[in-house]
């Protein structure tokens, strides 16, 4: 377990481990950015060329729109005729009318078959099963399958010569009447040319689409012709399934060759509409950008890239790199000068790199969606700016957004007409939640955001005179930032707090709750103990507010700093009603059980899983100092103690590391010393906390925190006017005057 500990230790402050994820962080940053968008390029129509004069430096064509081009291409190809061949199965077929004379002589004999079959109702079983089956198998050759009252109609009229023949006629004529134009295999209703072409003895002929008929068409015609002379829809169903038998198409689609004849087409459609020559301006400074100069600024981007080889391409990547670890070295350089802490600890630069790399992912994916709206302003850079204020704080936060305002530009191919916008929003959620004091104030954020975008958005679009329309729909894309962003950073700090383990103000918060279950315990095991952490909390507290100290942090930690008192409460003077423990114990021993108290504390803390920051509090506040009531104790006992001994009657430490636990051991004595004076006057008070203040700092216990001499002038004068406030004299009514005489 302690070598665990240990380990752990160590990967928070290691330094190849910072150089791991700075290094992790640039390459997937860089690895984000687009193939081919560059800064240069960054252009709208309707906005003005703020850049110089951009000199062509070779010529190129200026390529047409995407639009124009597909139009182009559409009507190029509406205009090709569809080719057909000349079915050869049809003219082997012309004999058709033999067929149905053939079709028909099947039938009548099948009919023939079965009336007699159905008259021989006396024939042996077996002979009978022997001709039902000749029946079936004659039924099965035909061309074509009938229903079972269509058979029997079909019977009817078979079986008399004049309904028969006219049955006959009337398919013959039907299908007459269909040749009367040529037939194609093609629906018309695809056909957008009006015409056809088919090849005739290798030559090329067209045909207008009037002049020809589908299948489709056929069958509506035969349909309808069957219908209105047949009464009886049997026969009109018959008459059609075998007039069916005999169409044939005269001409056969030729997808192929007309699908050459398409690529041909759309070939010779020209993709391009001028010329750009060499050391010719392209477009000049200050020059509104219209349809034509963006033509030419993305003809020129495209050549440019066709033109990149690969040694130009890994040159660009190189600048990429180089750029986003410029970015990220400033970052780190701000973190190791003014805010030593984070730096230090790996597990905090893991959980910026984490914003930084989300806020790059959602810039990455706002270029994937192909949504003709302003995805862009949907990118939530303030929500990085909240959990940034709120983890660390509002330093850390705006020169982090700067960083992260710039890198979402970039990666989204220098679109930096973004940043600004961020920028605004974000700095303004910044000063609104610096002070937080609850979680359901995240959401006043809303506001701020909004503001922030729409003050920016409004500015600039009207600075570039910016289409209404584009405007009002940038707007919707800001409220859209302002309704989600607190919402997504309201989960996301409850994430960072529980994944990483930080403590913010709202941590330090739900801590200072006393239906905490380890203050809860506090207040009824060791209720002196817990009056003494109250009285130190609002010394403290208003103490690291005079020095602009984190006041929140400094009130907790006074309430959980002697939470290991409650293992052996008795042994502790604030605690005690009656008897003294210690008058039967040697000065050693006492010291032992009262120092054994911040060790009981750690892992009390540790097991009730409270942040290290208010764990710092339990060793801290007493740092190396002496158990002087027993050392002293010990020293006037003949033989109890040499001075090489010291070590046994002085706290183990560290000494204090910060602001917060300065101010909290200074608490931690005035407290238990002011309270022990008779007759408390401000001047005693003051000389009291005085010595203490001094005696600290002459045995070096705040050599390590950032406590200068100014601040400790302030922290005695904080201490004297909060103990004076608690120690006031009460004024004597009579009653209790003549009780006390």
């Amino acid at each position: 377990m302690a070598k665990l500990s240990k380990n752990k230790r160590e990967f928070k402050t290691d330094k190849t481990v910072k150089f791991f994820i700075a290094f992790i962080t640039v390459i997937l940053i860089t690895a984000m950015f687009p193939s081919t968008e560059t800064i240069e390029t960054d252009y709208m129509t309707g906005m003005v060329w703020s850049k110089e004069d951009l000199i062509a430096p070779f010529s190129f064509p200026v390529y047409k729109s995407e639009s124009v081009y597909s139009k182009e291409v559409g009507e190029a190809r509406s205009k090709v005729y569809p080719v057909f061949d000349v079915n050869i199965q049809k003219a082997g077929e012309n004999n058709w009318l033999d067929s149905v004379n053939s079709q028909f002589a099947r039938l009548t004999k099948v009919s023939d078959y079965e009336t007699e079959l159905e008259k021989e109702k006396s024939l042996p079983e077996q002979r009978r099963t022997t001709s039902e089956q000749t029946l079936n198998k004659l039924k099965s050759e035909l061309s074509f399958t009938l229903t079972e009252a269509e058979w029997n109609s079909l019977k009817t009229t078979l079986g008399n010569p004049q309904t028969s023949d006219a049955f006959k006629k009337k398919i013959i004529q039907s299908i007459n009447q269909v040749y009367d134009k040529k037939i194609i295999d093609l629906p018309k209703s695809g056909i957008t040319s009006g015409k056809i072409s088919f090849i005739k003895n290798k030559v090329e002929e067209s045909v207008d689409l009037s002049e020809v008929r589908d299948l489709n068409e056929v069958d509506k015609i035969l349909n309808n012709d069957f219908t209105s002379y047949f009464k009886n829809e049997e026969l009109a169903a018959i008459s059609l399934k075998i007039a069916k038998l005999y169409i044939y198409p005269d001409y056969i689609y030729n997808e192929a060759e007309t699908q050459k004849i398409l690529s041909s087409v759309t070939d010779a459609v020209p993709k391009t509409f001028g010329l750009v020559r060499e050391n010719e301006r392209i477009i000049s400074k200050h020059e509104p950008i219209n349809e034509v100069a963006k033509l030419k600024l993305e003809s020129y981007k495209k050549i440019r890239n066709e033109q990149m080889g690969s040694s130009d391409y890994y040159l660009q990547q190189v600048g990429r790199f180089l750029f986003v670890l410029l970015m990220i070295f400033l970052l780190g350089i701000f973190l190791y000068k003014m805010r030593a802490s984070i730096f230090d600890d790996n597990l905090k630069l893991i959980l910026i790199s984490t914003i930084l790399l989300l806020q790059c992912l959602l810039s990455y994916l706002s270029l994937q969606l192909q949504i003709n709206y302003p995805i862009e302003y949907i990118i939530f850079v303030p929500v990085a700016a909240m959990l940034l204020t709120i983890i660390f704080d509002s330093r850390v936060a705006v020169y982090a957004i700067m960083i992260i305002c710039i890198l979402v530009s970039a990666v989204r191919g220098g679109d930096y007409d973004i940043l600004i916008p961020n920028f605004a929003a974000s700095v303004l959620v910044v000063y609104s939640v610096r002070d937080i004091k609850k979680r359901s104030q995240i959401f006043i954020s809303m506001i701020y955001i909004l503001l922030g975008y729409f003050a920016a958005i409004i500015a600039i679009g009207l600075e570039r005179y910016e289409d209404i329309n584009v405007i009002k729909n940038q707007l919707i894309g800001a409220g859209l930032n302002a309704i989600l962003s607190p919402i997504l950073a309201y989960g996301l700090l409850i994430f960072y707090e529980k994944v990483f383990r930080v403590a913010t103000d709202l941590v330090f918060l739900e801590l200072s709750d006393f239906n905490n279950p380890l203050l809860r315990d506090l207040s009824s095991k060791a209720p002196g103990t817990f009056h003494h952490s109250i009285i130190m909390g609002n010394l403290s507290e208003q103490a690291a507010k005079e020095i602009g100290a984190n006041q929140i942090l400094a009130r907790v930690g006074c309430y959980y700093h002697d939470i290991g008192k409650m293992m052996n409460p008795d042994y502790f003077v604030e605690n005690q009603m009656d008897s003294n423990k210690h008058e039967e114990l040697n000065p050693s021993l006492s010291a032992k059980m009262i120092i054994a108290h911040v060790k009981n504390g750690i892992k009390m803390a540790e097991r009730f899983r409270l942040p290290k920051e208010i764990i710092d509090f339990i060793p801290m506040h007493h740092g190396t100092n002496l158990v002087s009531y027993f050392y002293a104790k010990a020293r006037t006992d003949e033989g109890e103690i040499d001075t090489s001994h010291e070590y046994i009657y002085r706290y183990p430490g560290p000494k204090p590391q910060t602001k917060e636990t300065g101010i909290v051991m200074l608490a931690d004595s005035v407290e238990a010393a002011t309270r022990s004076i008779e007759d408390p006057t401000p001047a005693k008070l003051e000389t009291q906390i005085s010595e203490i203040i001094r005696a600290r700092f002459l045995d070096g216990e705040l050599d390590e925190c950032d406590l200068t001499l100014k601040d400790l002038i302030k922290i005695k004068q904080s201490f004297l006017k909060t103990v004076v406030g608690i120690h006031h004299h009460r004024i004597k009514y009579p009653e209790n005057a003549e009780e006390e005489d």
